[in-house]
């Protein structure tokens, strides 16, 4: 029941001014008193401060349906039953409250954003549904997304991104059954100068002229194999003294136009080599 108090302030007004003057005086301060008291309150015609005082009340309606216009009355809450849950509204719409259970559970039907620096996750156990987790969300290029990867904890133990090979690098050794792994075998044409980096495990060099190797990221028990191409005419290829040949002797490198050579780091320093050639 809505009550409206400028016409019950009417109402008791003509009930006094129609009153008989045989009336008990009594029925004449009552009205007067029920008159001050409704026109002092102020309610339904201004802000009413109630200090530090409660109001009980049961807002509760049993369905959706059964809530008010949310226009009409912006910014009410409501307990509807039907759906547990605490509803406000706001912009002509029933928004409904996030809700925990008796449990402390918390369950969103709809998606989740979270805006800041750290987004915690205090979980014994984390389950995704999606087949895909997507790190460096927004990076514009792959320099932007370098570094991401996968971190744990206390072991210092890291997968990462590296933007400058285009590669994922991993700080601690790989061990187990591998199957269907194709490593990347790093092809060029080369001349003048060539790297082996000892990091990658397949090279395969097409050589356009004399060409003098090096090895880099060398350490002890590293290896790698290189497809070497001397073509046609053929070139020679040169060596650093780091890259070490059985009995101290290289191949010799005109006998055939492709070679098969195996790189193993003994140590930081030296690079065991050895080659085999083929004529095709």
């Amino acid at each position: 029941m809505t009550i409206n108090t400028t016409t019950l302030k009417a109402n008791l007004t003509t009930k006094i001014n129609n009153t008989s003057g045989t009336t008990d005086a009594k029925e004449f301060l009552l009205l007067g008193k029920a008159v001050e008291a409704v026109s002092s309150t102020g309610i339904g015609s201004s802000n009413i401060d109630f200090g530090s005082y409660k109001i009980t009340y049961s807002n509760n309606y049993a369905t959706l349906s059964d809530l008010p216009n949310a226009s009409t009355y912006h910014g009410m809450f409501a307990h509807v039953h039907a759906e547990a849950a605490g509803f406000y509204s706001h912009a002509g719409a029933w928004y409904k409250l996030v809700n925990y259970d008796t449990s402390g559970n918390l369950t969103i039907s709809g998606n989740l954003t979270v805006n800041g620096t750290t987004t915690t996750i205090n979980s014994t156990t984390l389950d995704v549904d999606d087949l895909n987790i997507t790190v460096a969300k927004g990076a514009a290029d792959a320099a932007a997304a370098n570094g991401a990867g996968l971190t744990v904890d206390g072991a210092s133990a890291n997968i990462t991104y590296t933007s400058a090979t285009d590669t994922w690098d991993f700080n601690k050794a790989i061990t187990g059954t591998y199957t269907s792994l194709n490593p990347v075998v790093n092809t060029a044409n080369v001349v003048t100068s060539q790297t082996i980096d000892m990091t990658k495990p397949m090279h395969h060099f097409n050589m356009t002229g004399g060409t003098a190797f090096s090895g880099v990221s060398v350490a002890a028990g590293r290896t790698s194999m290189m497809i070497l191409d001397t073509t046609a005419t053929p070139h020679t290829p040169t060596w650093a003294s780091d890259i070490k040949w059985p009995a101290a002797t290289e191949p010799t490198w005109s006998d055939s136009r492709y070679w098969v050579v195996s790189f193993t780091c003994k140590d930081s320093t030296t690079i065991l080599a050895s080659a085999q050639g083929y004529t095709i």
